[in-house]
C-alpha cells in the first residue's frame, strides 16, 4: 500500500482527519485532505409537502384569475374601487404582475422554474390580457389597446420578479435547491 494520493491510507487518513460542523442548522464536513470547508446539503423538503405547497399555490392563482376576470368585466368598476382609484393603466399593471408572480412561484414550488416555462408563462399571460380585453365590450367595458400593453409590461415584471429572486437563491445558497 502506497501513501499517494490514490492509495487507501491516504483516504483513511482523510476519513480521520474529516470532522463535522453544525453551523446555522447546515452540516458542514471539513477535511484537511480536500481544501476549504464544503457545506452539505441539508435534508430536502419532502415531496409531499413541495407538492402541497404547489398545489395550494395553483389553487389561489387560479381564484385569483377568476376574481381578476370577474374585475375587469364588472360593468361598473368605480363600484368595486371605492373613491380616488388609482389610474387604469396601474390597476392593469398591478393586476397582470400579481397574476404573473403566482405563475411563476406556482412553477418554481412545482420544480418547472426554465427559460421555456417563462417564455410560456409569458406568452399564455400575454393571450390572457388580449382575451381579456376583447371580451370586456360584450359586458358593457370598453376595450383598450393600451391597457393589454401594461397588462403584457407588468406580467414581464412580475416574471422578471420571481426570476430575480431564483437567481439570488441560487448565488447566495452554496448547494443545489430542490425547488428551484
Amino acid at each position: 500500500m502506497s501513501g499517494g494520493k490514490g492509495g487507501k491510507v491516504a483516504k483513511g487518513r482523510a476519513r480521520a482527519k474529516s470532522k463535522n460542523r453544525c453551523i446555522l442548522g447546515v452540516v458542514v464536513g471539513i477535511s484537511a485532505t480536500t481544501g476549504p470547508p464544503k457545506p452539505a446539503m441539508p435534508v430536502a423538503c419532502p415531496p409531499f409537502l413541495r407538492h402541497w405547497f404547489a398545489r395550494l399555490l395553483a389553487a389561489a392563482t387560479l381564484v385569483y384569475v377568476a376574481v381578476l376576470v370577474f374585475a375587469t368585466h364588472y360593468p361598473k368598476p368605480e363600484e368595486l374601487l371605492g373613491p380616488n382609484p388609482p389610474s387604469d393603466k396601474t390597476l392593469h399593471f398591478l393586476a397582470y404582475g400579481t397574476l404573473a408572480v403566482l405563475a411563476a412561484t406556482t412553477c418554481v414550488a412545482a420544480a418547472r422554474w426554465s427559460g421555456r416555462s417563462i417564455a410560456w408563462l409569458a406568452l399564455g399571460m400575454a393571450v390572457f390580457g388580449a382575451v381579456d380585453e376583447i371580451t370586456q365590450p360584450l359586458f358593457g367595458r370598453s376595450a383598450e389597446p393600451l391597457d393589454w400593453v401594461y397588462d403584457c409590461i407588468g406580467s414581464v415584471a412580475g416574471l422578471l420578479l420571481v426570476a430575480v429572486v431564483v437567481a439570488t437563491i441560487h448565488r447566495l445558497s452554496p448547494r443545489e435547491t430542490p425547488w428551484v
